[in-house]
């Protein structure tokens, strides 16, 4: 197919060039160099949208890694001699970075040609959209036609320029916060530079290191970059200044990028910086990299890089989905149904296949949640007269800036539950947007159990996300922590995971199989099932 040619081409050619021990960098800028963006952009009709939900899980592990890396940095840095399962973690974190970043570079050789040397990107809004050919003088009888894409960022042409340039952006700039903040401080360490270059990993990533810094620091990928940012750094202005225009009130696939560039740190220091500071831009070595300003800024901007991942995950949630989920229409009635039904401490499971971001969750559940229970039953377990005091704990240690619990839970906030932004108390309307929904009860309780264990799960809210998914770490957690957590006495089925205990939410569902756990409800692809839950409820 046309569409795939140019892409299949650079791909191609590069893989040759690699097994031919050619610099893979000179490779890669003659192989898209020889590319015409023009016959490029005529013949290549992808759906941008489709690209951005395909990508989607590798942009979400790409922002994931990042945290997990730079805490395996601190964490390991110190320590004078590596133990097995620290080379074990170094192995399994260099293999998925390997595997990440190639299908992130497939997808930056796909929009590369729009960043070559000769090609000129015009925003004009008073005329279609536009690509043409244009020679000077001098290159009458040789070298490369300038090419012009002029482009009107109100006609679906010139938007979908756009958004592929900011496609190609989005990934080149995940790969390289990704280096600077995360993997350059390994290659500056003697130490684990030397193990991951040139001992204790696999074969299959011996050397990668240096391949990567090689990559981060070549002029050639840096002058693509910077070109890219200068003009998306137009559009954004443009977009600032026509408010209501229908790439800014109409088009999630644009919100998305734009969340996913301006959130970047190199975005912003590049942005300000690459007029003024030229040459220290393209000054950068693998020897130098510590000692350049634009680089100092951008780790410095990126130290808090939980929070700064935290946050763009929760600006993103919602924004590419394939649809709303089955139980998002659930009528006022039925959802007054299952309130009613509720008590305090039942869990809640949920499935939602539209979200990608879901299949990144092993098994059949791909989130869970607790059941706060109301105001008066709150009192009758000598709760509630408690939530002030760990409100403002929350706000003291977390920073919590959601609502006080009791009001909360008045205007009926009821769902507990760790989101990526951290964790909260939700709506169950807020919770709906799923296709199937679980809930089950742990029978048995004493009273003084029930208030336990609320009070721990109302101590949780506020929470940083935690994006190492371990049980054993108590100040940052996931959503099944929370239930591993909050029944901090009962024993839950855990399962090792480069070197952390993990709980999944299939994991909490497992718990149905002790006699002290029952199903209460069950709505599978948005319709309810009644008879035989104990059967029929999903258990992985």
């Amino acid at each position: 197919m046309k569409n795939h040619y140019y892409l299949k081409k650079i791909l191609l050619s590069i893989s040759i060039i690699f097994c031919q021990n050619i610099d893979p960098n000179i490779a890669f800028d003659q192989k898209v160099s020889s590319v015409s963006a023009i016959d490029w952009l005529k013949t290549d009709n992808i759906d941008v949208h489709e690209v951005i939900y395909n990508y989607q899980p590798q942009i979400e592990y790409a922002l994931v890694w990042r945290v997990r890396a730079i805490r395996t940095y601190s964490a390991l840095s110190e320590k004078s001699v590596l133990k097995a399962s620290d080379i074990n973690y170094l192995n399994y974190a260099a293999n998925r970075y390997k595997d990440l970043r190639e299908r992130l570079l497939e997808g930056i050789a796909r929009f590369a040609p729009l960043t070559n040397e000769n090609v000129k990107l015009i925003i004009n809004d008073s005329s279609p959209s536009i690509f043409y050919q244009k020679k000077k003088v001098r290159q009458l009888f040789s070298g490369k036609s300038t090419e012009i894409i002029q482009i009107n960022p109100r006609d679906e042409v010139g938007k979908s320029v756009i958004k592929k340039v900011k496609l190609g952006l989005t990934f080149a700039l995940l790969l390289y916060d990704n280096y600077l903040v995360a993997v350059a401080p390994y290659e500056e360490h003697n130490k684990l530079r030397y193990i991951i270059n040139e001992s204790g990993i696999d074969p299959e990533v011996e050397g990668y290191l240096r391949i990567v810094s090689e990559s981060y620091t070549d002029r050639k990928k840096m002058q693509r970059l910077i070109k890219a940012i200068e003009f998306i750094s137009k559009i954004e202005q443009w977009e600032s200044d026509h408010p209501n225009s229908g790439l800014m009130q109409n088009d999630p696939d644009n919100q998305y990028l734009n969340m996913m560039i301006y959130g970047s740190p190199s975005y912003g220091e590049i942005r300000k910086n690459s007029s003024q500071e030229t040459e220290s831009i393209f000054s950068i070595n693998r020897i130098n990299i510590f000692r350049n300003i634009i680089e100092d800024n951008i780790r410095l901007i990126s130290s808090d890089a939980t929070n700064l991942v935290s946050k763009m995950f929760g600006n993103a949630a919602g924004i590419i989905v394939a649809r709303r989920g089955k139980m998002d229409e659930l009528p006022k009635e039925k959802q007054s149904e299952i309130i009613v039904n509720m008590q305090p401490l039942d869990i809640l499971l949920e499935k939602a296949p539209f979200r990608l971001t879901d299949h990144l969750i092993p098994g059949y559940w791909s989130h869970v949640a607790l059941w706060s229970g109301t105001e008066n039953e709150l009192r009758e377990l000598g709760v509630w007269d408690e939530l002030p005091t760990i409100y403002n704990e929350a706000k003291e240690k977390y920073h919590y800036s959601g609502p006080d619990f009791q009001e909360a839970i008045r205007n009926g906030h009821m769902v507990i539950e760790a989101l990526r932004p951290g964790v909260q108390i939700n709506t169950l309307q807020h919770f709906l947007n799923i296709d199937d929904l679980g809930v089950i009860r742990y029978n048995g309780l004493t009273i003084e159990n029930k208030r336990s264990y609320l009070l721990n799960a109302f101590s949780q809210i506020g929470k940083s996300y935690d994006f190492n998914f371990d049980v054993e770490s108590k100040n940052e957690i996931v959503c099944s922590e929370l239930i591993y957590i909050s029944f901090d006495d009962l024993d839950w089925n855990t399962s090792k995971t480069a070197g952390r205990y993990t709980i999944s939410p299939d994991n909490v569902a497992q718990k149905l199989l002790d006699d002290n756990m029952d199903p209460v409800l069950l709505y599978i692809n948005g319709e309810e099932l009644i008879e035989n839950l104990g059967t029929v409820f999903p258990i992985e």
